[in-house]
């Protein structure tokens, strides 16, 4: 059976529960930022409402794919979906794995991308042509580097760690200007979820720094959600 990396046993369909929360999470933040910025017609949340969608649609295919990993009937059911197109030289579990990490981890650098884009300056992000096509070279390397990791699984986990600490810095330059406690408690959301990749990252040494990962994660994404929330109602 097709697995990334190694995951502790006794965790396995708990990370699916996580997953779950997370997903949920990142679909609220989404709706939060989309009616900020109904509101207030400011451009740049509108493009958070679009990556955390872009984020949850990740966790969606993770918790699709660790659901066929991890129960025998919804494994079946898969092998007869993916039958027809899958050719005699071709296992099919290594067909449905690959493909569902791919839209695991396109998805996830996609919406990270976009996030430090848009956090990067004070001033509206993405608003004159020359940014937006730069939008193309970064979309070729998302799928580029979520090709590769599919072989290769540090390779996802070590650019969403850069992108994070991208998304770190940023913020913290942004706190340090203005001290304002909403952009402290993001920037620790981000920096929780950086942490969680360079757990992830080493999982080929302990399985257990699996846990500690997802753990971290959704602490990060519990966070942002209550961050975005008071954010709103002060709105």
């Amino acid at each position: 059976m097709f697995r990334l990396f190694p995951t502790p046993i006794w965790f396995n369909s708990w990370d699916i529960a996580f997953g779950i929360v997370i997903f949920l999470v990142a679909l609220l933040i989404a709706g939060y930022s989309w009616r900020i910025f109904r509101l207030h017609k400011e451009n740049r949340f509108a493009y958070f409402a679009l990556a955390f969608i872009m984020i949850a649609s990740s966790l969606f295919f993770k918790v699709m794919t660790n659901g066929v990993l991890y129960f025998q009937p919804i494994r079946d059911t898969a092998a007869n979906v993916l039958q027809p197109i899958a050719t005699p030289n071709t296992l099919f579990a290594d067909l449905f794995y690959r493909l569902g990490f791919f839209l695991e981890m396109a998805p996830m650098l996609g919406g990270l991308l976009l996030i430090y884009l848009v956090s990067q300056k004070k001033r509206e992000r993405l608003n004159k042509y020359y940014e937006v096509s730069q939008i193309a070279l970064f979309i070729y390397l998302v799928l580029l580097i979520s090709i590769v990791s599919n072989f290769t699984f540090f390779v996802f986990y070590l650019t969403s760690t850069v992108l994070l600490a991208l998304i770190v810095l940023n913020y913290y330059k942004n706190y340090l200007n203005n001290s304002n406690k909403n952009t402290f408690k993001v920037m620790i959301a981000f920096l929780l979820g950086m942490f969680a990749n360079i757990f992830f990252i080493f999982v080929f040494i302990w399985e257990g720094f699996y846990f500690f990962g997802e753990t971290l994660l959704l602490i990060g994404f519990l966070i942002l959600l209550i961050t975005y929330n008071r954010i709103m109602r002060s709105k």
